[in-house]
């Protein structure tokens, strides 16, 4: 089973259908099966704001696939500014929590795959670049905990995407080798964290945001 994605796939769900001899279906979060976009990216302006810096969205929006800790070192290594990304990430944490968990909705045509792929008997998991202390919170409050038979985040490994530790690791305790994988993604970042695990993916953009597509010249 080795299915790359196809450009010319219609932009429909049906672009989303895993191959059929998929064994195990392995989703990013955010973007991907929660519609967390906006709420992550206010939170993390909220933390940044407390350092005098203006985070643009357009910047955030490109960087969807990066931890909050790799956004905010890239960040301060790109303008300069003395930011600590523990300190951010606290503040973007608390902000997320007071008042963006309960707006997350979940991304309908990409939990109905995964609904149905557990349905069919297949294995599931989720490999997050987020931290438990916000990823937690809105898969409770999606009411989806029980579909994912491992679920992976940030803390669990040495590196985040685009590394493969991830995917990897998810990998591992499915018990599944990448040919018999397809991973579900919505950033460039996290397609080649797939990539480099050897795993086949499925770009979500063209169907639920093809506005976050990267644009060509």
């Amino acid at each position: 089973m080795r299915r790359q994605p196809n450009p010319t796939d219609p932009i429909s769900a049906a672009a989303l259908e895993p191959p059929p001899d998929a064994q195990a279906l392995l989703f990013d979060w955010d973007g991907t099966l929660a519609d967390s976009t906006t709420a992550n990216y206010h939170s993390l302006r909220e933390g940044l704001q407390e350092h005098g810096h203006l985070l643009r969205r357009d910047w955030f929006d490109q960087r969807t696939g990066l931890s909050t800790h790799e956004m905010v070192r890239l960040l301060a290594a790109e303008t300069g500014a003395p930011l600590d990304s523990s300190l951010v990430a606290r503040r973007r944490d608390a902000a997320f929590l007071d008042r963006f968990v309960h707006t997350v909705e979940p991304v309908r045509p990409v939990l109905d795959i995964a609904r149905t792929a557990r349905a069919q008997g297949r294995r599931l998991a989720i490999a997050t670049g987020g931290t438990t202390v916000s990823f937690a919170p809105t898969l409770d409050h999606l009411g989806i905990r029980d579909l994912f038979t491992v679920i992976v985040t940030r803390e669990d490994v040495d590196n985040g995407k685009p590394a493969p530790d991830l995917y990897l690791l998810a990998l591992s305790r499915l018990g599944v080798p990448a040919r018999d994988a397809v991973v579900y993604e919505d950033s460039d970042e996290g397609l080649r964290a797939a990539a480099a695990a050897g795993i086949d993916a499925i770009d979500v953009r063209p169907v639920v945001a093809p506005e976050r597509l990267p644009r060509t010249p």
